[in-house]
């Protein structure tokens, strides 16, 4: 891997008088699963926004697909990107079934204002399958569990065909079962077409098999980078949430644990 569709050089984001991200050099290379991981309010979403040009009173250089984000003309940049949020809020007002929730990723690739043709139809149903929603294509988008909503959010992402997928706590506020759901969908978009992801989350467990690097973030710098048996130990995780917490790494997959002696 050579390509590096991330590059962020002495990056500084202040708000309300105090520095709260302070990167000083990331690269992330095509082809790569990373995550950003880090506690609440380490700047991780932050990050992200300066990525995607959402982020206000930058200093330093961040480039995107090799691009400067600042000077490049961003609504023709982000359609290279597919961006998954947290949630997408549901207005009853405005009520939404899941196909045009989903459709609205093909917005921006047919063109502002322009109806969508038959061969962007074809590709909103097609992701509507394979994420496995095919028999909720009618249901309204508030009705839909937030499982079901993340689901249409990467559906959403995927229609635009991105070079490369930005998710953000994809799995914030889900029970266990879509938890794994969400995560076994990351894991087959990888296999299946091998782009870039770049994962936010708080929670090992979110992180699926194929990430082979973690980036942690702790009061918005960076302090660790490499591959999750190495950034993830017992004395990083007790160092950030309690020393009774010890680290399992099994299969690809990781979690945090009360150690023995938190029972005794």
């Amino acid at each position: 891997m050579t390509d590096s569709v991330i590059q962020i050089d002495n990056l500084h984001v202040r708000a309300g008088g105090r520095t709260i991200l302070s990167v000083e050099h990331l690269d992330v290379f095509a082809g790569e699963v990373v995550t950003i991981l880090g506690p609440n309010g380490a700047g991780k979403s932050t990050l992200l926004k300066c990525c995607l040009g959402f982020q206000r009173g930058v200093a330093g250089e961040v480039r995107l697909l090799g691009q400067c984000v600042r000077r490049a003309g961003l609504s023709r940049l982000r359609r290279r990107v597919g961006y998954v949020p947290q949630i997408l809020a549901a207005h009853s007002e405005m009520p939404l079934t899941l196909r045009e929730v989903v459709a609205i990723g093909r917005c921006g690739i047919a063109g502002l204002g322009r109806p969508l043709g038959r061969d962007d139809w074809r590709i909103v149903d097609e992701w509507i399958d394979r994420l496995g929603l095919r028999g909720l294509t009618g249901s309204a988008y508030s009705d839909l569990s937030g499982g079901e909503q993340r689901k249409a959010l990467i559906a959403r992402a995927m229609v635009q065909q991105p070079e490369m997928l930005i998710l953000d706590e994809p799995t914030a506020n889900l029970d266990l079962f879509w938890r794994e759901q969400i995560v076994a969908v990351m894991e087959e978009l990888y296999r299946q077409m091998h782009m870039t992801v770049v994962l936010v989350c708080h929670e090992l467990e979110v992180i699926p098999p194929c990430c082979r690097r973690v980036v942690l973030l702790e009061a918005g710098r960076i302090t660790a980078d490499g591959t999750p048996e190495e950034v993830l130990t017992n004395e990083r995780i007790a160092s950030l949430y309690g020393s009774s917490l010890v680290v399992v790494h099994e299969t690809g997959r990781h979690a945090v644990i009360p150690s023995g002696r938190a029972w005794a």
